[in-house]
């Protein structure tokens, strides 16, 4: 390569990097401002010591994020004060989150009801209903009941976790019905709202669910929930297994939300292009 041809090349990587860092600037300033914004509900599945997986975080992890959370003035809401927010504009907390769990794993009670009782926190749990009380790694309903009688929500993860969007309308039915009438069985409260399984729903899944007087449903698109959001579509936050840097990810994710979402979602859709090696070099805290 001439020199000219090796200038041309490295001005053209110079304008590619600074081109990166002024996108980088602008989505930091951005997510500044939507960061005061926005209400972060954050997703967690498992918490126990012994599953070396994605979805499952340590208890040592999750005691230090609730601990960052309680010193840092963040106040945990419930979905129907989320709800209540969305609808009407009832004033929420300075700083509000949202805490909630997916599935309904025997740890929720084992290991994160305890840190949560500690900080005196709400969360909420999403159940697979016909999970309770059958499998080993799943909640009693015993559990469910007495968690759901201090502080913690119990909302639908619909029966058997199918994937709503592919289910025939008897099918569908059956799963957002008889998940809420489960849960509603076993807590002696009202089950209003859901999680959609995997995050996957369409235009009849959203109708069934309003047909069967949910107030609202969750997804998990990585973003804040804002004023002005359809209360059926909300936005999440996922908090995974992080092996390094636990809390300064958890960090990350609470306060940048929108950038970490953005960066997932442009690893997925380079990955599904077939370029698997170079979505792999795109960081996701």
């Amino acid at each position: 390569m001439d020199s000219k041809s090796y200038l041309k090349t490295t001005d053209k990587l110079l304008f590619i990097f600074y081109g990166f860092c002024t996108l980088l600037l602008v989505s930091v300033l951005w997510t500044i401002r939507e960061d005061v914004q926005g209400i972060p509900v954050l997703n967690y599945h498992q918490i126990n010591p012994v599953d070396v997986n994605a979805l499952t975080v340590p208890p040592e992890d999750f005691a230090a994020q609730m601990q960052y959370l309680h010193d840092n003035g963040y106040e945990t809401i419930s979905p129907e004060e989320l709800n209540e927010f969305l609808v009407s504009g009832k004033e929420l907390p300075p700083r509000p989150v949202l805490i909630t769990f997916d599935d309904g794993y025997e740890d929720n009670y084992t290991y994160a009801y305890p840190i949560l009782k500690q900080y005196n926190m709400k969360a909420t749990i999403f159940l697979v209903s016909d999970f309770m009380n059958r499998f080993d790694n799943y909640l009693t309903w015993q559990q469910v009941y007495d968690m759901s009688e201090n502080n913690i929500y119990m909302g639908s993860h619909t029966l058997s976790h199918f994937e709503l969007p592919s289910l025939s309308t008897a099918e569908l039915e059956q799963q957002v019905v008889g998940g809420k009438l489960a849960v509603e069985w076993h807590t002696f409260k009202f089950c209003e709202y859901i999680a959609y399984p995997c995050g996957y729903f369409n235009d009849q899944v959203l109708s069934e669910v309003k047909k069967t007087n949910y107030k609202g449903g969750f997804t998990v698109f990585f973003d804040y929930v804002r004023a002005g959001d359809d209360p059926y579509t909300l936005n999440r936050i996922p908090i995974y297994r992080t092996a390094n840097m636990p809390l300064p990810r958890f960090w990350l994710r609470l306060h940048a939300a929108p950038i970490v979402g953005r960066l997932e979602r442009l690893q997925t859709w380079i990955g599904d292009m077939g370029y698997t090696g170079l979505a792999s070099f795109i960081p996701i805290p």
